[in-house]
This record gives structure tokens, C-alpha cells and sequence, in this order.
């Protein structure tokens, strides 16, 4: 041996025993790590996947500009591809119909197809003349159509325009939900059926879009930014794929950035929570040796050779335990991605099976070393301090000098020593509640996301419907007794009708305002229960002239509020009795939602039948029953198929759900083994202490109360900071993501904060079991003599 440091290994075979719970320690730290940042990658691979698919693979849409400007755009090394997009008929107002339906007309080349949306097509190709035209698939179905078939599209001056069919294009959800065929055609196709679109700053008539796919997802917002200096382009004509790129993490939207701040949070918390484990371990494990570093300290080695000595020592631990960590880390994330993908195909299909997520493997080791190096300075600094005499005289410890007896006047002598050990070193019990203390911030603070998913989720909401008719020119046209027909359906789950009145005259304490007036009937009553933020439904429902205001974040309407609405030369008052945080409904004019039964909307508007019927189907309705709905119920009114809209956010909601609970059970893990992990070393630094105590007359009774006291002393400490630190977390992340956005008032987690309390409690219990076991199996001697 010619180095202090040549001990490590030597030192690592004697103390096998005692490292063995660092270097678990370790590797469930990396290994957590890896799993946590490997789901959240496949789920966000899967994701920009099923983005890409849906919404299409483009980055930023740009408008109102030139063609010469568009080609200086595709000549960008930075950009892959460029897909012109110009639209006829956009939103239904301008009359171009296929059969009597209203139809979208796109004219753009084959790059949307092959770069921008390359999964689009479903049959045949993308037109190769001016004469073809590609159709959606539910053109296909309702006309029964098929490739080379003869369509003619009918223009607003009464003119046919027609085409060839040169195949079709998959379902968009927002054609189903407006009720409307898409039609695709080439540059000189689109410009024969209306030859004065082209270039111009308005996307809704007729100006070409250019979609804009960059070469590389890396710093896309300075990019843009470039794009708009080299072409001095405003911002109006520069908009965002905002859902790609939040996925990307390349989104310059407020709302992604909060949510970037929260998941920046988070991570912090996952960090400290691995430091601290480590640390708690790495601190239990050098107060075991102090007499191994005094005797160091009596053949010559300096305190620095000490310190060296230690983190050495930790960092030998890694070589085993974070490539442990990490394999293991991949490999739960292999199995819960296959597992994923078995349980559902539809959701999960776009899954990754069995591939390296690079960035959690980094993670894993980063982490591992980081927390190992943070973890790793207190107890080398406190083993190079260890007095050479003390080693020599066998009195080296680790206990500070006693300042004050322990207090045995209200609690018998064994339990108020449990006490006094546990608060004896300071760094020791301060590292003990705060590893403790922050396994229940991070539980706290990650349960804000389950309510942030809930909110942002919408089509999950009870009242979402998946068919719906709805008055073409917005009044009360559709007729009531469709509601006791469907009801018979069998391919209907539930069915229910709403009343609208848009934008009413109204005053409220004599300043103007206007409200949208919508009724409910029995069902809608009872779903809106659950999103009552203050006052009362029954009133509503059971008294005329009543009703409930939709939180806004401008605080029009309030509680008390009487609401006097201008019908003709009438006047009708409303009395607010409640607000809800949440509707099926959102005002385009910034009018007040206003809510109230079917019998207060008939006394103010008068008889009427419905502005719109929704349908919920049960879960084996076809697409031939929803075209005879269709059929018989549609005509003359807008069917509003939201089937792939509610099955897209299913999938996404599937996808979060399992992903933010299995995190939150992960966390649970960390605080189990963490609990467990921290007082069986606990215990093992005071091994001789207690061989003491058993010499002297202490039973091993009284000894396993002691020991009960030390673990209760440090769970409870480390409780009530944990549960102070983690309701303010959990309040500043609910004020950020939530209230923010929805006006929810925040709330105590009762049932978050006892779940994660009962988890400490029971892992204490489980903790002291083994612990307590040992000590009295072991002899006084071999107590005494342990090291």
C-alpha cells in the first residue's frame, strides 16, 4: 500500500455489510430517476407522435406574405419542408357545397401529404391534374363514393366545378365536428373554382398559409424569431403549432410556460429527495467507522487525506450501483411501455417499445453522482474532525457533548432517551426531518398535476357528448320530441337538450353587459353539482327566474347579483344563486354564461324547441349507426360528430393518468424505503450505545421502546415540516397551473396529505420491526464489540 487512498478497497470489503444500504440507497435513487425521466420521455415521444399524426408535423404557419418571400423560406438550410395551404370556406359561411353538404376546399401540393401530414392518406393518392380532387373518407361514406368516381362541387353563384376522384383522405375531427366533407386539389384547381384567391393577410379568405417544417426541433423560438427579421414579419403573421411544440419544449405560449416552471419544480424536488436519502445513509455509515478515521488520523493522515478518503469511497459505490440503477430503470420502462401497448393498442400504439431514452439514462447518472458528491461532503468533513486520542482511548463517538439531561419527568426513562437520541446531533436530526419532510413536499406538490390534468382534459368532462345536432342558424330549431326518439335508440347511452339565447342585452347595477342564457335539464343539473364553486343548485333548478353565472377571470357576474335582461320591449330579471368553474360552453363575444332551468329560459324567451340535442352513444356504436342518426336526424341541421376529438383526449388522458399516478407511486416508494432505510442506520450507528444500556440493566423491552421513541420523534418532526413546506408548495403550484386559469379556490389535500402521512406512519412501523428484532437477538457482548 502506498497511498491512504489504497484503503478504499480494503475498507470496502470489511465494511461490506455496512455499505450495503448506501449503495441500495444509491441505486433505487438512480434507478428512480431513470424510470421517472424514461416514462416521461416514451410518453412524450408518443405524444409528439400522435401530434404529429393529428394536428400535423409542422412547427410554425406563416401568412400574408409573397411567393417570392416563400421561397426564400424553403431555401432556409434550417427548414425541411414548406407546404402551401389555401382554404376556401374555412368556416362554413361561404356556401361551397358536395352534395348539399358544406365543404372545405384546400388547395396545396403533394408536401403537405409527404412532409406535413405524411399519415393523412387513407386510399389512392393526391391529385396528379388540375381535374382531380381528393375527399375525405366521410365524403366517401355518406356519398358512397370511390376512386374515379365523378363529384361535382357547387360554387356560391349556383356554378359546378367538377372533378375526378383521385382518392381519400383520412377523417380530421374538426371536419366531423363542424359537419363538413374536405376536399383537396391542386394550385390550379383551387384558382378555378374561385381565381381571385391568393396572396392577401386574411387566413379565412382565401390567403395562402405556408407550413413550415424545421430541419431541427433545437431553439425553434430563435429561429423564428430569425425568420422574422431576414422577412420583417409581425407577429400576427406568425403563429405557432403550440401543441407540438409545448411537447418539444420549444413553446413560447404563457400558459407552456407555467407548465414548464411546475415540471421545473418538480424536478427540483425529485434532485433533493435523492440527496437527501444518500445523505441520510452516507451520514449513518461514517458515524459506524468514526474510530476507523480517528486511528487514520493516528498513522498520519491528514484531515484532507480523510475527506478524499470518504467521497472516494461513495464514488466507489457508483461504479456498481448507478450502472444497477440505470439498467434497472430501463427496464421497467421497457415493461410498462409493452404492458401500454397490449392494454390498448388504440391509445398506446404510438408507444416506443424497447427503445434508450437517452436523456434518462443522464439523468440517472448525473443524479447518482451529484447526489452522491452533495451527500458525501458533510460526513467527510465531520470524519476528518474525528480526534486522534479519541480512537486511541476508544472513546471516539459520534455524540455531541451532553449540554442537558434527558427529560424524564413526564415520560419514563427509556422513551425520553429515544427522544434525547434522536435530537443529540443536530446535522443528523435536521438531515432526518428534512429527508422525511420533502418525500411529503414532493408527494404534495405532484398531486397539484392530477387536478391541472382534470381541467385541461375538457372532453372528459361528464356532459361531453360524442354526436351532437345543432340549429344551422343557431336558434331554437331542432325539435324536442328528437329527444324521446333517440332515447329508444339503442345505440344511444344518453341523450339531452339545451336552449341558447346569444348575446341578450342585459344591465347589472346600471352598467351594460351581454349574456348568453342556456338552459339545463334533470342530468345536466346533477353533472354541474361537482363543479359548483359557490352557492346553491336547488334554488336553480326548483325557482323561476333564477340561475348560475360560469366563472370568468373577469369577476362580471357574482353571487346576489340580479341580472336584468332586454328581451324586445320586456325586461326579465335573474337572480345569480350560484357559480360554476366549469361549462360545456365558451363565449366567442366575451358575453356572461348565465345557466338556468328549462322553465325560467321558456318564461324569459318564450316557447321553443331546442338549439341543440347532444348524444352520448354506449361503447359498441358503429360508424353505420351514427350515419343513420345522421341521415334521419341531420337533415337541416349541423351533426356534430366528436368521436375522434373525445377518443384523442381519452388516449391522452390514459396516457397522463398513468403516467402522473405511477409517478405518484414511485414517490410513494422513495418515502418507504427512505423511512425504513434511515432508522435501521439509525439504529446500526448506535449499536454499541444500546449493548450498553442492556449491560447496565435495560431490558430488551425498554429497548425496543427507545428505539420506537427515536423513530417517532424524528416521523413526527419530519411530519409537521413536511406537511407546512408541502401545503405551501402544493398552493403555489395549485395558484399557478389552476386558479390562475380556472378560478378554483385552493383547498387543503385532505385526502392527498393523509395518504402520504399514512404511508410515513406504516413505513415507521415496518421500519422498527427489524431493527427491534436484531437487538435482541444479539448478545450483550457481541453488542458491545460490534463495529
Amino acid at each position: 500500500m502506498k497511498r491512504y487512498l489504497d484503503l478504499v478497497p480494503i475498507s470496502a470489503k470489511v465494511h461490506r455489510k455496512q455499505s450495503r444500504m448506501s449503495i441500495f440507497c444509491i441505486v433505487l435513487s438512480v434507478f428512480l430517476v431513470t424510470a421517472i425521466f424514461g416514462m416521461a420521455d416514451m410518453f412524450v415521444r408518443s405524444q409528439i407522435a400522435k401530434t404529429q399524426a393529428e394536428a400535423g408535423n409542422w412547427h410554425v404557419g406563416i401568412q400574408g406574405i409573397s411567393g417570392e418571400d416563400a421561397s426564400v423560406i424553403a431555401t432556409r438550410p434550417d427548414v425541411n419542408a414548406l407546404a402551401p395551404y389555401d382554404v376556401l370556406n374555412y368556416d362554413g359561411e361561404q356556401e361551397y357545397t358536395l352534395g348539399g353538404t358544406e365543404t372545405l376546399i384546400c388547395g396545396t401540393d403533394e408536401a403537405l401529404f409527404t412532409d406535413i401530414f405524411s399519415g393523412m392518406v387513407a386510399e389512392g393518392g393526391f391529385p396528379r391534374s388540375d381535374s382531380e380532387a381528393m375527399l375525405t373518407e366521410n365524403a366517401r361514406d355518406m356519398l358512397d363514393l370511390s376512386i374515379g368516381d365523378e363529384v361535382a362541387i357547387e360554387t356560391p353563384d349556383g356554378t359546378e366545378h367538377r372533378f375526378t376522384v383521385s382518392g381519400f383522405a383520412k377523417n380530421s375531427s374538426n371536419l366531423m365536428s363542424d359537419d363538413s366533407y374536405g376536399v383537396f386539389v391542386t394550385a390550379g384547381g383551387f384558382r378555378s373554382l374561385s381565381p381571385s384567391t391568393g396572396e392577401g393577410t386574411d387566413p379565412l379568405n382565401g390567403t395562402t398559409v405556408y407550413y413550415v417544417q424545421f430541419s431541427d426541433t433545437g431553439e425553434i423560438q430563435s429561429k423564428i424569431a430569425d425568420m422574422k427579421r431576414q422577412l420583417g414579419l409581425s407577429d400576427e403573421q406568425v403563429f405557432e403549432n403550440t401543441k407540438l411544440l409545448g411537447l418539444l419544449g420549444q413553446s413560447a405560449n404563457s400558459f407552456m410556460t407555467q407548465v414548464y416552471t411546475g415540471a421545473g419544480v418538480l424536478f427540483v424536488l425529485v434532485l433533493f429527495s435523492g440527496i437527501m436519502m444518500i445523505a441520510s445513509s452516507l451520514n449513518s455509515n461514517v458515524s459506524q467507522r468514526t474510530e476507523f478515521f480517528g486511528l487514520m488520523r493516528c498513522i498520519g493522515a491528514t484531515p484532507k487525506q480523510v475527506m478524499r478518503l470518504v467521497r472516494k469511497e461513495a464514488l466507489g459505490w457508483c461504479r456498481f450501483a448507478i450502472p444497477a440503477g440505470v439498467a434497472a430503470g430501463v427496464a421497467l420502462t421497457w415493461a410498462l411501455c409493452l404492458v401500454l401497448r397490449a392494454l390498448s393498442p388504440k391509445h398506446f400504439g404510438s408507444m416506443p417499445t424497447l427503445a434508450i431514452s437517452v436523456p434518462s439514462i443522464l439523468a440517472g447518472t448525473v443524479v447518482g453522482l451529484l447526489t452522491v458528491l452533495l451527500a458525501a461532503r458533510s460526513p467527510a468533513k465531520r470524519a476528518s474532525k474525528v480526534s486522534p486520542l479519541s480512537a486511541v482511548s476508544g472513546s471516539a463517538s459520534d455524540l455531541q457533548p451532553v449540554r442537558k439531561a434527558a427529560n424524564t419527568k413526564w415520560l419514563k426513562v427509556e422513551t425520553s432517551l429515544g427522544i434525547h437520541h434522536a435530537k443529540s446531533s443536530r446535522k443528523n436530526y435536521a438531515l432526518m426531518i428534512a429527508s422525511f419532510g420533502l418525500c411529503i413536499v414532493l408527494f404534495l406538490s405532484f398531486s397539484v398535476t392530477i387536478d391541472f390534468m382534470n381541467h385541461t382534459l375538457t372532453p372528459l368532462y361528464p356532459w361531453a357528448p360524442d354526436i351532437s345536432i345543432v340549429s344551422a342558424d343557431s336558434t331554437r330549431s331542432v325539435d324536442r320530441n328528437y329527444v324521446d326518439e333517440l332515447e329508444n335508440n339503442p345505440a344511444v347511452e344518453t341523450v339531452y337538450g339545451r336552449m341558447f339565447a346569444y348575446d341578450v342585452p342585459a344591465t347589472l347595477n346600471g352598467e351594460a353587459l351581454t349574456v348568453d342564457l342556456i338552459s339545463y335539464e334533470h342530468s345536466q343539473f346533477q353533472w354541474a353539482a361537482d363543479y359548483l364553486q359557490s352557492g346553491t343548485l336547488d334554488a336553480v333548478r326548483n325557482e323561476l327566474g333564477t340561475g348560475l353565472a360560469v366563472f370568468d377571470s373577469r369577476g362580471t357576474v357574482q353571487d346576489g347579483d340580479s341580472v336584468v335582461l332586454e328581451v324586445g320591449d320586456e325586461h326579465a330579471e335573474i337572480e345569480i344563486a350560484g357559480t360554476l368553474s366549469a361549462s360545456p360552453f365558451n363565449s366567442p363575444n366575451g358575453s356572461t354564461i348565465i345557466i338556468c332551468s328549462e322553465d325560467t329560459f321558456q318564461k324569459i324567451m318564450g316557447e321553443g324547441d331546442y338549439t341543440v340535442i347532444d348524444m352520448q352513444l354506449v361503447a359498441d356504436a358503429t360508424d353505420d349507426d351514427v350515419n343513420a342518426i345522421h341521415r334521419t336526424y341531420g337533415t337541416g341541421h349541423s351533426f356534430v360528430d366528436k368521436r375522434m376529438d373525445n377518443s384523442s383526449v381519452q388516449g391522452v388522458y390514459y396516457s397522463v393518468w398513468l403516467f402522473l399516478y405511477g409517478f405518484l407511486a414511485l414517490i410513494a416508494l422513495i418515502t418507504v424505503f427512505n423511512v425504513i432505510n434511515s432508522i435501521a442506520l439509525s439504529v446500526t450507528a448506535r449499536t454499541k450505545q444500546y449493548g450498553v444500556f442492556r449491560a447496565i440493566g435495560l431490558s430488551a423491552h425498554q429497548l425496543s421502546r427507545m428505539i420506537v421513541a427515536e423513530a417517532a420523534t424524528y416521523a413526527i418532526s419530519g411530519c409537521i415540516i413536511g406537511t407546512l413546506l408541502g401545503l405551501a408548495c402544493h398552493r403555489l403550484l395549485f395558484d399557478l397551473l389552476i386558479s390562475s386559469h380556472w378560478g378554483d379556490a385552493w383547498t387543503i389535500p385532505y385526502a392527498e396529505l393523509g395518504i402520504i402521512l399514512l404511508i410515513v406512519v406504516l413505513s415507521v412501523v415496518v421500519a422498527v420491526h427489524g431493527p427491534i428484532k436484531r437487538m435482541r437477538e444479539l448478545s450483550i457482548v457481541d453488542t458491545i464489540s460490534a463495529e
